[in-house]
């Protein structure tokens, strides 16, 4: 199409897609996300959507939309089937004279989704990319930007492709990035199309900030090999140039080391039933559902995490045992600190939500009652005697002064959107107080003015008066 023979509004879709052709375009008009053209014929056939049309010629100008307010579930279920969807918004006051400006403030993909209606348990959702820093030599990294944690692994020898897919599947990763040139992408694709049939897949450059990492992670934990700093720092960048947020949560990395973790392959994995069922692939019957009593979203995570990477060195089972004979011998021990996690929200994913600017009122709420509950948690892991508990306890901080300026601040039950008001506590702060009073009691407001002028002119026919045209006018009548 000729971007001179179109209206201004579609020449910024088309500039708007011409900078994201491998995604899906919701683009911003009023109350609606609308799509155009090829975007439209593919959100139309998976979503059930009808086509319709600006111009009358449907097989030119095919177009469809969702309302905005439900855009979430349409963007969720798009990504959970591999697509990737750009998000173009109205900036600026879109009642100003003239074009209303639009540009993308992000980019959800199945390995950087968000919203409530993606993240509907307590499960990771990863994002991997794998990069070939020379012939043979092989770095995974990857991340879940919900939890803030990343990884990484090197691999060489004639086993590293089974290692990189072993890895892969232990994950369940929802979308992998392949940096340029990879010579096992063919071997790779065949994988996930057997394996993980709804991993998004992506071809990324080679070349990233190499200062990346070390914005995120600390000295200590970045990987002193090159491969593996380029390898992060290209995932990095991935996430920042989809995300468009602040990232700073994702802040803890680890190195998996095979000498420190079994390495279960995928036939172990499957045979066992360890995390996925044969049947079904799901959760249930499997060994992690005997043992999943956790309390906590974090908790499940790790219980998975540990299933599937279970220990090698003596030092490190012992601690763990240790801690596990404890609780297990402690009866009352276990169930006060069981009473006390019982509260405690999902901590990653709301603080990610808080760093990314996506939190609502409740989600504040929930961080409120979280650390309400710190106390207790950390008073029942001191009077542990294990190592592994005591540790725990000293690396908990209670954020007393957040918890009681959350308290003072929010309401007990506010509304899911910020759009909806009235999050705030009355008496918290004067200058809201006055403004929702003058949009509560405006009538009553006006009244009061119009006394007061009156007694202060004099002219007792003074009256305060509205219209369309003119707004609120003084009328004095002779």
């Amino acid at each position: 199409m000729d971007a001179q023979n179109v209206t201004p509004m579609m020449q910024q879709y088309l500039a708007a897609k011409e900078a994201h052709p491998g995604e899906l375009l919701f683009f911003r008009l009023g109350d609606f996300y609308e799509m155009f053209f090829d975007d439209a014929k593919v959100a139309a056939k998976e979503l059930g959507l009808t086509l319709t049309s600006r111009s009358g010629d449907l097989e030119k100008n095919p177009m469809c939309g969702v309302p905005y307010h439900a855009a979430d579930s349409y963007i969720a279920r798009l990504v959970a089937k591999g697509f990737k969807v750009a998000i173009a918004e109205q900036i600026g006051d879109p009642k100003a004279k003239g074009l209303t400006h639009r540009e993308v403030v992000k980019v959800v993909t199945p390995g950087t989704a968000l919203s409530d209606e993606v993240l509907r348990d307590a499960s990771n959702i990863y994002i991997v990319l794998l990069h070939e820093p020379a012939p043979g030599q092989f770095v995974l990294a990857g991340a879940d930007i919900t939890t803030g944690e990343a990884f990484y692994a090197v691999y060489a020898g004639e086993h590293a492709a089974q290692q990189i897919m072993d890895e892969l599947y232990r994950r369940m990763a929802a979308e992998l990035l392949l940096t340029e040139d990879f010579s096992l992408a063919d071997e790779v694709r065949a994988f996930l199309t057997h394996r993980l049939p709804h991993c998004a897949v992506s071809v990324v450059g080679r070349d990233a900030d190499a200062a990346l990492p070390a914005q995120h992670f600390p000295a200590e934990e970045i990987p002193r090999d090159a491969g593996a700093r380029a390898a992060l720092a290209a995932l990095l960048a991935y996430l920042h140039e989809t995300v468009m947020a602040d990232l700073s949560q994702i802040n803890r990395l680890t190195f998996l080391d095979a000498a420190e973790t079994m390495q279960l392959d995928i036939d172990t994995l499957r045979n066992l039933e360890i995390t996925r069922s044969l049947r079904d692939g799901g959760k249930k019957n499997t060994l992690f559902d005997v043992l999943d009593f956790t309390r906590t979203p974090m908790g499940t995570r790790l219980l998975k995490s540990w299933l599937e990477h279970p220990l090698l060195t003596p030092h490190r089972i012992d601690a763990r045992l240790d801690a596990v004979a404890e609780l297990v011998e402690k009866s009352t021990l276990r169930a006060d600190l069981r009473d006390a996690l019982h509260t405690v929200y999902d901590f990653e994913r709301l603080l990610t939500r808080i760093e990314t600017q996506t939190a609502n009122a409740r989600d504040l709420v929930a961080l409120r009652i979280s650390l309400a509950a710190l106390p207790a948690v950390r008073a029942c892991l001191t009077a542990a005697a294990s190592r592994l508990l005591v540790r725990a306890a000293g690396e908990i901080e209670t954020f007393d002064a957040l918890r009681d300026e959350l308290t003072r601040a929010l309401v007990d039950e506010p509304g899911l959107s910020v759009r909806e008001g009235g999050m705030i506590r009355a008496g918290y702060h004067a200058d809201l107080d006055e403004l929702r009073r003058f949009s509560h009691d405006s009538k009553s407001l006006l009244q009061e003015m119009e006394e007061r002028e009156r007694t202060r002119t004099g002219i007792k026919t003074l009256k305060i008066g509205y219209n369309k045209v003119f707004g609120y006018y003084i009328e004095v009548r002779h």
